[in-house]
């Protein structure tokens, strides 16, 4: 099926790493539900699924983990594929499985609990709320001229959930000497819902219609600027590597882009305009994050912009999962998951988050009670409030 799906040498290092393996007594584990299940269905189709393997956060950290590149992950989601739903969960996996339907109507989610818990939602889970787009930003000194187009991908969370981290990333690319082209106009999604929801089929249509609806707007373009941890992996891996969807151009993460590309000038602003900040920055790179790009890319972000106490939150996952922690099943485990962020942070009315993924945000703000942002909308409220204390001072 894939390269090295059967080179599995039972190491258990993959269960080490597992998040929910180790929150869940049930949960038999990535190498059972993955490369063992699998090894057994090519000798007997009719194996039985396991009980458990909707469990899976489908959070990679096990793939990264593997010594022989086994793809547990993807294993355990065709695996997912073959389990019997009942009428209301098969009903209930299919809109979450489907966020460009949700992004279209993104009021749906303040249906009141006794409509949605009879569907198997979960009522532990925070859902989101559409939040407001922020104005454009203007240059203390001379504004930068537009050189190169970009692309900036807006995935189904931002366009229903943060218009306000979109248009911080759009102004701040801007600010930054680029025009800015959204993609895709419509509502799509990148196919990672359904894919890890043991749709591995309608992941792939998806993905296909969203590739067929951005081709024809990536003429001219230099790069892809990403905003979500879990659609920046899917561009870049799942669609060349699985579905043959490869993109004509770079794919690069909000925060990889403003490290290599914004310029000096910005970043000599923000330092030398930088008060002394009460509390802690604490970053959490998401599990997709991490087995994409490593650890320390969001710290070296709040470092450059002059935050001298920087911190990683120490957790594998914080629960979120996506669309995990929204179903009745995985509230509780997605709430141990998220409980480790409390041993951390003690002062959630000082301390802030910056975390890659608007779920994990919504999920880490409200088990502590910080405020948890994207680095691009975190950005954006500090460069703004630097340069308009800057024009207050110059004005006294």
């Amino acid at each position: 099926m894939w390269n090295n799906d059967d080179a599995c040498m039972k190491c258990s290092i993959c269960i080490t790493v597992c998040p929910v393996y180790g929150q869940d007594s049930d949960f038999p584990g990535p190498k059972a539900l993955g490369p063992d299940w699998f090894r057994a269905f090519q000798e007997n189709p009719a194996t039985p699924v396991m009980e458990h393997v909707d469990d899976c956060t489908f959070c990679q950290l096990c793939e990264a983990s593997c010594p022989v590149h086994v793809p547990i992950a993807h294993l355990i989601a065709r695996h997912k594929s073959f389990k019997k739903k009942t009428t209301r969960i098969a009903l209930r996996d299919r809109i979450l499985a489907h966020p460009q339907w949700v992004a279209r109507y993104p009021h749906l989610a303040n249906a009141p609990s006794f409509l949605v818990k009879p569907l198997g939602f979960g009522s532990r889970s925070r859902w989101p709320r559409p939040q407001k787009r922020v104005g454009r930003l203007v240059s203390p000194n001379e504004p930068a001229k537009a050189a190169q187009v970009i692309g900036l991908f807006v995935d189904c969370y931002s366009r229903g959930f943060d218009q306000d981290v979109l248009s911080a990333a759009q102004a701040l690319l801007e600010l930054w000497g680029f025009s800015v082209r959204l993609l895709p106009h419509a509502s799509h999604c990148c196919g990672a819902a359904a894919y890890a929801a043991g749709q591995p089929e309608e992941g792939q249509r998806i993905a296909r219609a969203t590739y067929e609806a951005l081709s024809p707007d990536l003429a001219g373009l230099s790069l892809v600027v990403t905003l979500n941890a879990t659609c920046d992996s899917t561009l870049r891996e799942e669609w060349p590597v699985y579905w043959n969807l490869p993109l004509p151009v770079p794919v690069l993460s909000f925060t990889e882009f403003a490290l290599s590309r914004a310029p000096e000038s910005f970043w000599e602003t923000m330092k030398n305009q930088a008060p002394g900040t009460a509390g802690t920055a604490w970053v959490h790179t998401t599990c997709r994050s991490r087995v994409s790009r490593g650890d320390g890319i969001l710290e070296a972000l709040v470092q450059k912009a002059g935050l001298p106490s920087v911190e990683p939150l120490n957790m594998a996952c914080c629960g979120a999962g996506g669309s995990y922690a929204f179903k009745e099943e995985h509230e509780d485990t997605a709430h141990a998951l998220g409980l480790v962020a409390l041993e951390q942070i003690k002062n959630p009315k000082e301390d802030s988050i910056v975390v890659d993924s608007g779920t994990c945000a919504l999920h880490l703000s409200q088990i502590t009670g910080a405020a948890a942002k994207h680095p691009a909308y975190w950005l954006y409220h500090r460069y703004r409030s630097l340069t308009e204390r800057s024009v207050e001072i110059g004005s006294q």
